[in-house]
């Protein structure tokens, strides 16, 4: 079975399940965040769409279309000053934007699902502009953050690492050179 069908097929518990741990990782990054539009990679459920909406507008990315259903209700619920969020069915490993587009990009916990974690960061990295910002995270037991930190090894070294968050997850917040 492929994994996006497995995403489809747990939208609704995965937003219950794990609503509170994300947005602990959504609150550790924003407070490294310059004020500027912003593409969640990995958007989910919009479970982290409270904690980013003043970075609007926003566009969500993820390959689940039921989950992309989901945080469509989020948006609905959540963006009383009608903020532009655009979601967007695709895949980390083939983001449909032009490069260098957005100052900041934003991936929670998606990294480590990848089929292809070479071609994934590619894409991230591909899509921030010059001196922008990328903060990512991964599922240490799946992806352990040293692991992480060098495939990211082409960047400098991160501004922030995040460690504990939640538990399982770690995470990097790099500033990108002109």
């Amino acid at each position: 079975m492929c994994k996006f069908r497995l995403y489809d097929e747990s939208a609704q518990s995965y937003h219950r399940r794990y609503s509170q741990i994300q947005r602990i990782k959504y609150q550790a990054i924003v407070t490294y965040l310059e004020r500027c539009p912003l593409v969640d990679v990995g958007i989910g459920t919009g479970i982290g769409l409270a904690s980013i909406i003043e970075f609007a507008p926003i566009v969500g990315v993820d390959w689940a279309i039921e989950m992309l259903r989901i945080a469509h209700k989020q948006v609905i619920k959540i963006n009383e000053w009608n903020q532009a969020i655009s979601l967007v069915c695709a895949s980390a490993e083939a983001l449909p934007f032009r490069n260098n587009v957005f100052p900041t990009v934003v991936s929670i916990t998606v990294i480590q699902n990848l089929n292809n974690i070479q071609r994934g960061i590619q894409e991230l990295i591909r899509i921030v502009q010059p001196r922008g910002i990328l903060a990512i995270t991964t599922l240490e037991k799946c992806l352990p953050i040293q692991e992480l930190e060098t495939e990211f090894n082409q960047l400098s070294t991160p501004i922030v690492r995040l460690e504990n968050l939640g538990n399982e997850d770690g995470g990097l917040i790099y500033k990108l050179p002109s």
